[in-house]
């Protein structure tokens, strides 16, 4: 487990999702989505519902995926979407485990992945939003 949430999840996501993201800081970044690749995952904070209780806080989490291919860029972005929510229990827990820390994350749903637009490019970008309930960053 690091200090930063985010980076947390991207790397869980490079071990659970696989065929979409492989490396931090080359196709999965936090905060920012750069230029190049093309095809790229990008996880940020936004301000939206937030509370504290104790060591928990719940944030808001967007996820946005850019592919020259809609189809592509759809089917990876639900491949995530899957990997991060449970639809029959409504939520996911997931347990990420480092250097004898633990971060525990239960994600639930704002929205499904949808098409957001065309960037300059003409590359597909799909987003979807999330609040995550966890324990604090250090």
């Amino acid at each position: 487990m690091s200090d930063n949430m985010l980076k947390d999840l991207a790397e869980y996501l490079i071990i659970y999702a696989s065929d979409v993201v492989s490396q931090l800081g080359v196709d999965i970044f936090i905060d920012r989505m750069p230029d190049a690749p093309d095809s790229c995952v990008s996880l940020n904070e936004y301000e939206g519902e937030s509370g504290f209780l104790g060591n928990n806080v719940l944030r808001s989490v967007q996820v946005k995926l850019r592919d020259p291919d809609y189809n592509t860029a759809r089917s990876n972005l639900w491949a995530i979407f899957t990997i991060l929510y449970d639809p029959e229990k409504d939520k996911r827990f997931i347990n990420i485990d480092a250097d004898d820390l633990t971060r525990w994350i239960q994600v639930s749903p704002r929205s499904v992945p949808y098409n957001l637009e065309k960037d300059e490019g003409g590359r597909e970008i799909f987003i979807f939003n999330m609040g995550i309930n966890t324990n604090r960053d250090s």
